[in-house]
């Protein structure tokens, strides 16, 4: 049979012992987000559990793609260190603390973000994190000519492979650990890849996942996903979205629930028996600070 657990909480519930501010910083509003700079203030303390690095790597396909990682001091297990893979890695590391890599001394941490010193790179986001809306690959966005979108295939292809290679090349992993998440068209990205490739990472985790941008493809790639038998090792899925957010093309009233297109996911996806799916809606949580809001539950779910 499936699994299903729902949750719905506050934030901070489960973290008795840590205080808003080691793990709070102001949301942003789409158009902050557009220009925001990253300060990546864990580059600047000493973190007990973790050493860091990033680089800036060139794929054989020309493309650049910049690379955060928190590896653990600890050496690694016999099979190797599970690994958390995050979309938008600037801004999750620039979000990153010590403590919170503090509750996974154990876990590599590995962003995947854009040679760019801003949070986010807005034009390579949309086509990469992204499913077609006509054919099978990028094409220009109708309402928005000057962006393309709909590269999230061959992002895919990426991300399991030249990018994968990149992160992980150095280091022992365990292959059967391997978890992927992202926010908002990252986490768009994050349902790409469980339903093309259900088994290129062993659990995903989608954060406020932007449906409603691309509702029938999403569903189409649903409906076209080859689920892993039964009986193997059941696909772990988090979904975590706010009860107070809103579209970035909805300038009405604030919502007073969570995503009615993402609860309905959450209930279909919860009948498949390849997959044991839990998810969290956030209180009081508008779009921009649920990424932050669900970060400490993820990071302990993901070992």
């Amino acid at each position: 049979m499936p699994s299903f657990t729902l949750r719905r909480r506050q934030l901070l519930t489960a973290l008795p012992f840590m205080t808003m501010p080691s793990l709070m910083k102001p949301s942003l509003t789409y158009a902050q987000m557009r220009v925001a700079e990253t300060t990546l203030d864990i580059f600047k303390v000493d973190v007990a559990t973790h050493r860091l690095d990033d680089r800036v790597v060139t794929l054989a396909n020309g493309r650049k793609f910049r690379i955060f990682r928190a590896i653990p001091k600890k050496a690694a297990p016999a099979t190797g260190y599970p690994t958390l893979t995050l979309l938008d890695g600037n801004a999750v590391f620039d979000d990153l603390t010590a403590e919170l890599l503090a509750l996974v001394p154990d876990l590599v941490v590995i962003g995947l973000g854009y040679d760019t010193p801003r949070k986010f790179a807005m034009v390579e986001r949309t086509l990469d994190y992204t499913p077609p809306k006509q054919g099978n690959g990028p094409h220009v966005d109708p309402a928005r000519p000057e962006r393309k979108i709909g590269g999230g295939f061959e992002f895919l292809t990426m991300l399991t492979g030249d990018l994968r290679s990149a992160a992980e090349g150095d280091l022992k992993v365990d292959p059967s650990r391997r978890v992927l998440g992202g926010h908002s068209f990252g986490g768009l990205m994050t349902l790409i890849a469980l339903f093309r490739q259900p088994r290129a990472f062993s659990a995903y985790a989608p954060v406020s996942p932007s449906i409603w941008w691309a509702q029938e493809p999403m569903r189409r790639l649903e409906r076209q996903a080859v689920w892993p038998k039964a009986d193997a090792d059941r696909i772990r899925l988090f979904i975590a979205l706010g009860d107070k957010e809103q579209r970035s093309n909805d300038k009405g009233p604030a919502p007073t629930g969570p995503a009615p297109e993402t609860m309905d996911l959450i209930a279909r996806l919860s009948k498949i028996p390849a997959l044991s799916v839990s998810s969290d809606v956030l209180e009081g949580h508008v779009h921009g600070a649920t990424f932050l809001g669900a970060l400490p539950q993820i990071l302990r779910w993901a070992v």
